[in-house]
């Protein structure tokens, strides 16, 4: 089963180990393990599935858009299997209903990890015009 849990004080080890693991954020001095505790941004949680924590991800408002942050784990924890079953199961669209819900226009991330935007364009993640931005824009309602 996967599911959204919240991010607390116990889970800053975890994150501050796959931090140290991940060769995208390891040297970036804005990876945080405390920016990702839930409580902060629009929306942070952990998403889990029933052999543990998949990832950690944060929401934040920017502008009509909600900015995507998220912490992998490393490969040898947590398969790409698992986490995309994770993100496309559940991740994603619990993302996608509270941007809606909430009257964003979508969601956007920052990347250069080229297996990172090759999975958001399949997910209708597209490149923006500010460089390395891929944003998902939400289709709007039509009203009959």
């Amino acid at each position: 089963m996967i599911k959204l849990t919240t991010t607390t004080i116990n889970d800053l080890e975890q994150i501050r180990e796959w931090i140290a693991a991940d060769p995208w954020h390891n040297t970036d001095a804005k990876a945080n393990p405390e920016f990702l505790l839930t409580g902060g941004g629009e929306l942070a949680f952990c998403l889990q599935d029933d052999k543990g924590p998949l990832c950690y991800l944060r929401l934040d408002a920017e502008g009509d858009m909600l900015r995507l942050a998220i912490q992998f784990a490393p490969e040898d924890q947590v398969s790409k299997r698992r986490l995309i079953i994770g993100l496309i199961k559940m991740g994603i669209p619990a993302m996608v209903l509270f941007g809606k819900n909430n009257g964003y226009k979508g969601i956007v991330f920052w990347s250069i990890n080229p297996a990172l935007i090759a999975f958001g364009d399949k997910q209708g993640f597209k490149p923006t015009e500010v460089e390395n931005d891929f944003a998902l824009v939400f289709e709007a309602e039509h009203n009959v």
